[in-house]
């Protein structure tokens, strides 16, 4: 008699956070949580929009499971999201599925959203399919970060196994602008332009007229390449979305990109970040 192994539990999260103008002021319009997904809403520092702060209570995804975040800012909206740590993407059992994480962003007319999220940890062994589509209306800006860290490094850990597949779309006015995917199943792609890098952030900027933007995103990322030679970066804009890149190890790619991020935008990130 042979018996199949036990199913193991998996999450299936869900956020929906929505701000929009009334009396004057962004507030928040909308809100909707089911674990291990919560969000939080810090007190911002005077004179700053709105933050609401992402937390996966369990700790970690691990294989199967599913999230799902949805983040709009409504017409003449201006609010930041975050998370509360580094996401950790736990190794796979045999034969499970990879976990999914999905996000949906909506910027709407005259709105502005930053979305920061904290870097994804990726374990060794681990699998994880992750898609975030932003919709940004004409008149709206979107700022967004992700960064990706392939293996514990400072644990001696090699990303040596395992599978991300990441991909990044922005839509305006219904159209695709521009969409990016990066797939890396099994060894870290020291051949595909990595060498010994084991972390890659991506900065994406939309607005209605982006070259301001691009000169000086290109002037901080040229300085910041003379300072310091350990962290790869580069700037373009694609059917007008600005994308930038760093890469390097992943502590100096995380410093990089918090100096890069402050001056860019003229003030510290959320708290969450320097805790």
């Amino acid at each position: 008699m042979t018996t199949s192994p036990p199913r193991l539990q998996r999450a299936s999260g869900e956020s929906r956070v929505a701000f929009a103008v009334r009396e004057g002021k962004t507030r928040l319009a909308d809100l909707y949580q089911r674990d291990p997904c919560r969000v939080l809403f810090p007190d911002p520092e005077p004179g700053e929009p709105p933050q609401a702060v992402l937390v996966t209570t369990s700790g970690g995804v691990a294989g199967g499971d599913r999230l799902r975040m949805e983040v709009a800012a409504g017409p003449g909206a201006h609010a930041i999201v975050s998370t509360q740590a580094a996401e950790k993407i736990y190794r796979a059992a045999p034969g499970s599925e990879p976990c999914r994480i999905d996000v949906a962003i909506a910027v709407e007319t005259g709105a502005i959203l930053d979305w920061l999220p904290q870097e994804t940890i990726v374990f060794q062994g681990a699998r994880l399919t992750r898609r975030t589509v932003a919709e940004v209306a004409p008149g709206a800006s979107l700022l967004g970060c992700e960064m990706v860290v392939l293996g514990r490094g400072a644990s001696g850990e090699r990303f040596a196994s395992g599978l991300l597949l990441d991909s990044w779309s922005v839509r305006r006015a219904g159209r695709l602008a521009w969409t990016d995917t990066l797939r890396v199943e099994g060894e870290a792609p020291g051949g595909a332009g990595f060498g010994s890098a084991n972390a890659l952030a991506t900065v994406i900027g939309v607005w209605d007229a982006p070259e301001p933007y691009f000169e000086r995103a290109r002037a901080l990322l040229d300085d910041a390449g003379e300072a310091r030679r350990d962290v790869r970066a580069g700037v373009t804009l694609v059917n007008g979305v600005l994308v930038a890149r760093l890469l390097g190890e992943a502590t100096a790619v995380r410093a990089a990109a918090i100096a890069f991020l402050t001056t860019f935008r003229g003030q510290r990130l959320p708290r969450v970040w320097h805790v």
